[in-house]
C-alpha cells in the first residue's frame, strides 16, 4: 500500500475569502458591505492571495526534506550518456609504389552525423587510434556441402569493394575439429598497369577484422528472417578470453601452392597468428578481432592455387603447370591443335622442341598419348601466356576470381561449438567511435585562496561513464603554480573515511564535478585541500555531450570533421547504441526507492529485472526475470529458437522488451550487450547469466461474430473494434490497464469479451474463435502463455464480422 503524502494545508483562494468573510460579523458587525466593489474586499482577496501563494511554497517542504534525504543517501540524477558506434573506414585509391600500405587514424579523430534536421550538430569521436590497412577483404570462403567450399563475397575487381550478399555460417553446418573459414585480403587493390607491385607485402603489425552478427529481424544462413529471441549470456572477461581459444588464427606461409595450401596439418604452409583482443566469443556475438600479423605474407595469385581448391568452389581452373595441361590434353578438355605456335613459344618450347611437337600435332587424335607424354616431360613457362588465351581455347576452364594475388587467413577450429555460429560480414578498418566531443587545456580561472570554491567548464554535460559501479569522470583537471602543475583526482564527496587523518584528509588534492552544470568544486581545507591563492585551475582534458539524440541510424554518421590523410570516406553500417538523456529529478526520486531496496546488487529476480530496467542508453519498457532457468538454443533451429529451460541452480534469465517501432519488439545485439554489461557488474560471481527478448505467442485466427445497435456505422464500428484488438494485445501497448500485455498473462476469453462489448454501440458478441500458432482447434475459455513471454496478434488473423443487432 503507497502512503498518501499528506498536504499541509490545502485551502484555495476562494475557500480563504470565504473563511475571512465569514469573520467579519463576529469581529466587525459594522462592516455591511460585502460587495466584490467594496475596497475592504479587495484587501481580503489580496491577502487571500498571498496566504495562498506563501501555502504553497509551505506545501513544498516535504519535497525539498525528501531531495535532501536523498543527497544524504548519494542517490543523485544520473548523467547523460555518450552513445557509441563502430565506425568502418574506406581509404583512397593509394596504388602510388609511394603510397603508404598502412594509415594511422588518430585517436578523438571527429566525424559528424548527415542529418538536416538535426537542431545542433552531433559529432562521434574515435576512441583509439585506428591502425587501417590498404587492403580489401576480397573474399570469404567457408565449408559448403559434400566436401566442396563455398565463396560467401562478391568482390568488385573494378570498385575494390566487397559485398555480403547473405548470413553464412563460417564453419559449415556441421563444423568439426580443423574446420576453416579462409579469409583472402587483396593488399593495394586499386593499381596502375605501368608499376611493378611485386614488393608489397602484408603489413605486419596490428590487424582490425570485425565481425558483424545478425540481429532480430535480419535474414539468417537459410534465408529466413529471425524473428527473435536473440540471447546473450553474461560473460565475465576470463570467460571471454576462455571462448577465444576454441578457433585459432593462421597466416599462410606457404610456397607450393599446389599442394599445401587446402591443408589443415601443415604448420610450415600456415602459421598461427597471436590474437590480441576477441570479443567475439567464437564468432558468436559481434566483435573485434585483433590479430599481431607477422612480416613476410607472400601473396599468392589466385590462379596458382591448386586445382583441388578451384574445383571444391565448383570452378575449373585453366593449366599453370605442365601436368595439369598434360591432363587437360589427355581427358579433351582442350584440343592441342587449337593453341597458336606461338602460345607454345611463349611456354617455351622453341626449335627442335618445337619441330617435335608440329609433328605429333599432324594427326592429334592418333598421336594424343604422344603429345601427352611429350608436354608432360617439359618444364613449361605459364607466367608469359595470358589468361584469355586458355579460356578462348576452352569453354570449360572458368576466369581467375580476382585480378591480384591474395594474402590468406583462416580461423580453424580446436573444439566443436554446440551450435554452429552464423556471421553477417567481417569487415576490417573499423573503430569505436563516442558521441561526444574532446576539450583541452581550458582556463577555468585562479584560486582566491577561500574554502570550497567552484568554478565552472565552459561546455557541458561532461561525460561520465555510470555503467561501472565506481563511475569514472572524463575530466583531467590540473592546478598551476609557476611552472609547476598538479594534477588533482575526482571524487565523488569529500567523506574520506573515519580511519583518515585529519592531516592527511587536509592534504588531499581532489575535487567533486556536477557533470550536469559543469561545477567543479574543491575542499575547505578540513576535508580536502585548498588550491593555493594565486593558481591557476586548468581543465586538462575533459569530453562534453551525451543524449539520446546519439542514438543515429546505421549510414547516418559519415561527414568527416577535417580531413584525415588517405582518408576517402567513413560510416557506421550498424547503428549507435547507450545514448541516454540526462536523468531529471522527478525520475531520480522515482528510482531511488528501488535503490534502497536492491543497493546496485543483483540478488533477486526482482533485483534483475529492475536493474535490466535502469541500464543507461537502453529503452528497456519492462523487463522480467525467471530465476533457475537458462536460455538455451534450440538445436538446428532455422531461424534460431531459444527456450527457456527450468531447473539449472545459480542461473537466471531476464526477459527484456524494448521501446521500438516492432510489431514484436526485440531488444538488438548492442542493446542485449550494454544490459549484460551493466548486469556484469552488479550479480554474484556465482549467478550464471542470460538476457533475452521475449518469446510471443502468435495468434494464427481470431474469429468474432459482433453485433451493433442501428446508430452505429457498420464500418466505423468494424474499424474501432479491429483496433481495439490489436492494441490489447499489443506487447507495449496491450492488456487491461493499456500497459502492455504482462509477461505469462494467459489469454482469457472472458476478459475478451468484456474489452469487446466495451466498444460503443456494441450491444453482443458471439462465435469468439481464437486459435494460437501450433493448435489446430480454437480454444474456448483460457490461453496459457508460458512465463517470460507475451502475445502477438497480427492484422492479418483478425475475422471480424460486423452487423446489426436485429433482436427486439
Amino acid at each position: 500500500m503507497v502512503l498518501p503524502a499528506p498536504n499541509l494545508d490545502d485551502r484555495t483562494f476562494r475557500q480563504l475569502v470565504e473563511e475571512a468573510k465569514q469573520r467579519i460579523p463576529r469581529f466587525t458587525p459594522e462592516w455591511t458591505d460585502f460587495n466584490e466593489s467594496d475596497p475592504g474586499m479587495t484587501l481580503i482577496q489580496l491577502h487571500a492571495w498571498l496566504t495562498e501563494t506563501i501555502l504553497y511554497r509551505l506545501n513544498q517542504v516535504p519535497d525539498l526534506n525528501y531531495i535532501k534525504f536523498l543527497n544524504l543517501l548519494n542517490v543523485q540524477p544520473r548523467p547523460a550518456q555518450a552513445a557509441r558506434a563502430e565506425l568502418t573506414f574506406k581509404l583512397k585509391k593509394l596504388n602510388d609504389i609511394a603510397d603508404p600500405l598502412v594509415v594511422l587514424i588518430p585517436k578523438s579523430t571527429q566525424i559528424a552525423v548527415d542529418d538536416p534536421e538535426l537542431q545542433q550538430p552531433l559529432v562521434f569521436e574515435t576512441e583509439s587510434t585506428l591502425t587501417a590497412i590498404n587492403a580489401a577483404l576480397a573474399t570469404v570462403v567457408v565449408p559448403g556441402t559434400g566436401g566442396e567450399r563455398q565463396r560467401v563475397t562478391e568482390y568488385d575487381n573494378a570498385t575494390g569493394e566487397t559485398k555480403f550478399p547473405h548470413t553464412f555460417r563460417p564453419f559449415g553446418d556441421a563444423p568439426a575439429v580443423n574446420t576453416v573459414c579462409m579469409l583472402g585480403f587483396m593488399v593495394r587493390p586499386h593499381r596502375k598497369k605501368d608499376i611493378d607491385y611485386s614488393l608489397d607485402r602484408f603489413p605486419a603489425g596490428k590487424l582490425d577484422v570485425m565481425a558483424l552478427i545478425p540481429e532480430p529481424f535480419d535474414s539468417d544462413a537459410s534465408g529466413e528472417p529471425i524473428p527473435g529471441p536473440l540471447s546473450m549470456q553474461g560473460l565475465f572477461p576470463a570467460q571471454v578470453h576462455q571462448n577465444d581459444r576454441s578457433i585459432v588464427w593462421e597466416a599462410y606461409f606457404g610456397i607450393d601452392h599446389l599442394v599445401d595450401f587446402a591443408s589443415t596439418s601443415d604448420r610450415m604452409a600456415w602459421r598461427e597468428v597471436p590474437v590480441a583482443r576477441d570479443d567475439t566469443v567464437a564468432l558468436t556475438r559481434s566483435g573485434h578481432i585483433e590479430l599481431e600479423m607477422p612480416g613476410g605474407m607472400p601473396a599468392v595469385p589466385f590462379e596458382r592455387l591448386s586445382r583441388d581448391f578451384w574445383a571444391s568452389l565448383s570452378l575449373t581452373k585453366p593449366p599453370t603447370t605442365a601436368g595439369e595441361l598434360a591432363d587437360d590434353i589427355s581427358d579433351g578438355t582442350i584440343a592441342p591443335a587449337d593453341l597458336d605456335d606461338s602460345v607454345w613459344v611463349d611456354l617455351g618450347i622453341t626449335g627442335n622442341l618445337l619441330s617435335e611437337l608440329q609433328g605429333l600435332l599432324g594427326d592429334p587424335v592418333a598421336n594424343r598419348a604422344a603429345i601427352v607424354t611429350f608436354v608432360r616431360a617439359r618444364t613449361l613457362n605459364f607466367n608469359r601466356v595470358a589468361a584469355q588465351v586458355w579460356l578462348d581455347a576452352s569453354d570449360v576452364y572458368d576466369e581467375s576470381l580476382f585480378k591480384y594475388e591474395l594474402s590468406w587467413l583462416r580461423a580453424r577450429l580446436v573444439s566443436v561449438p554446440d551450435e554452429p555460429p552464423q556471421v553477417m560480414r567481417f569487415v576490417h578498418n573499423t573503430v569505436a567511435a563516442l558521441a561526444a566531443v574532446t576539450r583541452f587545456e581550458e582556463v577555468l580561472g585562479s584560486s582566491n585562496g577561500r574554502p570550497s570554491q567552484a568554478f565552472r567548464l565552459g561546455k557541458t554535460p561532461v561525460l561520465i561513464d555510470t555503467t561501472k559501479q565506481l563511475p569514472r569522470s572524463e575530466l583531467s583537471l590540473v592546478v598551476r603554480e609557476g611552472d609547476e602543475s598538479e594534477e588533482w583526482s575526482a571524487v565523488t564527496d569529500f567523506y574520506f573515511g573515519r580511519s583518515t587523518d585529519a592531516k592527511e584528509a587536509a592534504d588531499r588534492a581532489v575535487f567533486v564535478l556536477d557533470p550536469d552544470s559543469g561545477t567543479v568544486t574543491f575542499g575547505d581545507g578540513i576535508h580536502g585541500r585548498i588550491p593555493v591563492a594565486g593558481s591557476s585551475i586548468v581543465a586538462a582534458r575533459y569530453r562534453f555531450g551525451g543524449g539520446a539524440v546519439g542514438n543515429a541510424g546505421a549510414g547516418t554518421i559519415k561527414s568527416l570533421k577535417s580531413s584525415v590523410p588517405h582518408v576517402e570516406s567513413v560510416t557506421n553500417l550498424r547503428a549507435a547504441a547507450g545514448g541516454a538523456n540526462a536523468e531529471s529529478l522527478e525520475e531520480a526520486k522515482l528510482r531511488a526507492p528501488h535503490d534502497l531496496r536492491h543497493r546496485d546488487r543483483a540478488v533477486t529476480a526482482d533485483d534483475f529485472a529492475e536493474l535490466a530496467r535502469q541500464v543507461p542508453g537502453v529503452p528497456v519498457q519492462r523487463a522480467f526475470a525467471l530465476p533457475l532457468t537458462r536460455a538455451e538454443r534450440v538445436a538446428g533451429s532455422s531461424p534460431p529458437r531459444f527456450n527457456l529451460v527450468g531447473g539449472h541452480a545459480g542461473a537466471v534469465t531476464v526477459v527484456v522488451l524494448p521501446q521500438n517501432r516492432h510489431e514484436t519488439p526485440q531488444p538488438t545485439e548492442a542493446q542485449l550487450r550494454l544490459i549484460c554489461s551493466y548486469l556484469n557488474e552488479r550479480r554474484l560471481i556465482t549467478t550464471e547469466l542470460f538476457v533475452c527478448g521475449p518469446n510471443y505467442l502468435v495468434i494464427d485466427k481470431l474469429k468474432a461474430q459482433v453485433f451493433v445497435d442501428r446508430q452505429a456505422d457498420l464500418k466505423t464500428a468494424g474499424d474501432a473494434i479491429r483496433e481495439l484488438l490489436v492494441r490489447y494485445f499489443h506487447p507495449l501497448r496491450g492488456g487491461e490497464d493499456g500497459g502492455g500485455w504482462p509477461f505469462g498473462q494467459d489469454v482469457l476469453f472472458g476478459h475478451v469479451y468484456r474489452q469487446l462489448l466495451g466498444v460503443n454501440h456494441v450491444t453482443r458478441v458471439q462465435c469468439l474463435e481464437i486459435t494460437p500458432a501450433g493448435s489446430s482447434e480454437p480454444c474456448s475459455d483460457v490461453i496459457p502463455v508460458p512465463d517470460g513471454s507475451l502475445v502477438y496478434l497480427p492484422r492479418t488473423a483478425l475475422n471480424v464480422e460486423v452487423s446489426y443487432d436485429t433482436r427486439g
